[in-house]
């Protein structure tokens, strides 16, 4: 017992953050510890480690007071409505704790059309609502669908969640809208009025970052842009003669999670931060100053290719969402459409993060993180400045018809698609990791909004996409070649020395290849030119030829080997990048590119791709 007491006694040595980074810089050998910063797409610096010094300036409220989350699933159109509430009981049997979907008039590719009081008849059949919230994202506006709801005569007194419009969100989503925005906010006040007198639990308006967040926007930019719009209707709804408290809760907001764990879990926090700052200023009180958060995991990170990768990155999203506070959850199938078995795994998800994780039973579980707390509140700082620019410009809707946001949303979307392009961030089994054993599904790929000559209102749209676009296009050339030729295109490899001297570099390449869709052919080891010269020919190699070895075995092989698989019918790379004048000589003797770390590996597939003629394939 003695022993047990002093060990309970004992503590670890306080250590200054000074003899911390003298350790440190000795294992980076004499680098200054700058050298382990990074900076995130917001432009926040992370440092690797953080102290209490780094939240002393903490200034905000933190408003995250519960721990557990609504289930929630996005229900998808179905052959009919049926079907769909087939589908709905049976889910809400298997764990399922919310019916959540879109409806029109949003303009969501998977918004159901439910315009006619039969067809909520018939989805919400032996279903009872007074127990089941709803979650329902009504476009620009919920009036045709409570316009149903009230002719199908169903009992609405205890309706709880949300029936929601976000005329804002779908003009950022699709450049246009049918009527002016006046209507549009005499609509939403007019469903107010309805639902106080006949659906108090509900909230009918439903703020969604999703068009800035699936366009490439970060952190930053998302909840600027969330909390312009909520200004924007706040004050519409007061000058119609709401007070704030009673205007604020009408309001529920989405937030997508995205891959990057921190960031994400901080962003749900500052939102909340920012939505109390906010209502504050207008004079709201703190019950009016609490946020209805809804999660949901990312398009825009998702892939086709090896889809169930997505399970993983579905898992850490939603993670986040749970850790940031999220008061529901959509976790999506890790599959496009979602079939029974992928959202049965979706829905599990969640209770793994519940019963197995217990995040379900731990309040604000992040709070007191030194880093999360200063990520918090950075993004809070940064994203309010934004939201003063968008002020200054009018608000949200004269910061999106002057272009503002979407330039801003571009830049960073830009230097997504190229970390993303020459694979400085992994996407594995699209950019890294390829698996060409897979079978490819029909590829599903989003058109571009068309423009609508009749819109009252326009603006530039913010395009949606996914990170996994580009990559995906390659894989599918290449398997529409495979069909059309009865071979997959081929690249290659030649060995240069012994296994273990090459093999880093070959793996490499195998690897670059395979993700254009690409199949290595992997030569034997080679000692000397003559033997590449018979091997060559004994299997009539034509085409694309990246030869593989280390500096060294370069240094004795690499010109002979160049020179002898040289003919008009190869192309050569070279795996490695050499110094410039040995560049440039390699080059003069047959060499046609390199491929190396800090390579733009799609910009060079599609090079190949157009040189085998595989563009000629494109869908």
């Amino acid at each position: 017992m003695s022993r047990l007491k002093e060990m309970k006694n004992n503590s670890f040595p306080k250590v200054a953050m000074e003899e911390w980074v003298e350790q440190a810089e000795k294992a980076l050998k004499g680098k200054p510890i700058s050298k382990l910063n990074t900076v995130t797409y917001e432009g926040i610096t992370r440092k690797p480690v953080y102290t209490k010094n780094d939240i002393n300036d903490h200034s905000f409220k933190q408003l995250i007071d519960k721990s557990d989350w609504t289930v929630s699933q996005q229900l998808y159109p179905s052959t009919s409505f049926e079907e769909l509430n087939a589908q709905l009981k049976k889910e809400l049997r298997s764990g399922l704790q919310s019916i959540h979907f879109a409806t029109y008039p949003s303009t969501e590719p998977n918004a159901l059309v439910i315009k006619e009081q039969k067809d909520i008849k018939t989805i919400f059949s032996e279903i009872s609502l007074n127990i089941i919230p709803l979650q329902i994202h009504a476009g620009t506006s919920a009036t045709t669908f409570i316009n149903a709801l009230i002719d199908s005569g169903m009992e609405t007194n205890n309706l709880q969640g949300i029936i929601g419009a976000d005329p804002v969100g779908e003009l950022a989503a699709t450049g246009t809208l049918n009527k002016p925005l006046k209507q549009y906010y005499d609509e939403m006040k007019s469903n107010i009025e309805w639902k106080e007198n006949n659906a108090p639990y509900l909230k009918t308006v439903w703020i969604q970052s999703n068009p800035y967040h699936n366009g490439g926007a970060n952190a930053v930019q998302e909840l600027a842009a969330a909390m312009a719009t909520a200004v924007e209707y706040l004050q519409e709804l007061m000058n119609r003669g709401m007070s704030i408290d009673e205007a604020s809760q009408e309001i529920a907001f989405t937030f997508p999670v995205g891959s990057d764990f921190f960031m994400e879990l901080s962003k749900l926090r500052a939102a909340r931060v920012l939505w109390a700052n906010i209502v504050e200023a207008f004079g709201g009180d703190d019950q009016a100053q609490k946020m209805t958060v809804h999660a949901t995991t990312s398009m825009f990170t998702k892939s086709n290719l090896d889809p169930y990768v997505n399970m993983l990155r579905t898992t850490t999203e939603a993670f986040s969402a749970a850790i940031g506070g999220a008061d529901s959850i959509n976790v999506d199938s890790y599959q496009q459409g979602g079939d029974v078995f992928s959202r049965r795994i979706a829905r599990n998800t969640h209770y793994i993060l519940k019963e197995e994780s217990f995040l379900g039973k731990v309040v604000d579980p992040a709070a007191g993180s030194y880093y999360v707390e200063n990520l918090t509140n950075q993004l809070a700082d940064e994203a309010w400045n934004l939201f003063q620019k968008l002020e200054k410009l009018g608000g949200i809707v004269e910061a999106l018809r002057r272009n503002f946001l979407q330039d801003c949303i571009a830049e960073v979307k830009g230097k997504r698609l190229k970390d993303v392009q020459n694979r400085k961030k992994v996407l594995v089994g699209t950019n890294m990791y390829a698996n060409l054993q897979e079978e490819l599904k029909q590829q599903i790929s989003s058109k571009p909004i068309e423009e609508n000559e009749l819109a009252t209102v326009k603006v530039q749209a913010i395009q949606p996409l996914r990170l996994s676009v580009a990559f995906e296009s390659l894989r599918y050339q290449a398997k529409l070649y495979q069909e059309k030729e009865g071979t997959p295109p081929k690249v290659t490899l030649l060995n240069l020395g012994s296994l273990a001297t090459h093999k880093p570099r070959t793996d490499f390449s195998s690897g670059f290849f395979q993700v254009g869709g690409l199949l290595p052919v992997v030569s034997p080891s080679f000692e000397d030119a003559n033997e590449i010269v018979e091997w060559s020919s004994a299997h009539n190699i034509t085409g694309y030829v990246c030869i593989c070895g280390s500096d060294d075995t370069y240094e004795e092989l690499l010109n002979a080997a160049v020179m002898a698989i040289n003919s008009p019918n190869r192309k050569i790379l070279v795996a490695g990048l050499p110094e410039a004048t040995r560049h440039k000589e390699l080059q003069e003797i047959g060499v046609s590119d390199f491929i190396h770390m800090r390579s733009n590996c799609y910009e060079q597939l599609v090079k190949i791709h157009q040189e085998m003629g595989l563009t000629d394939n494109e869908a």
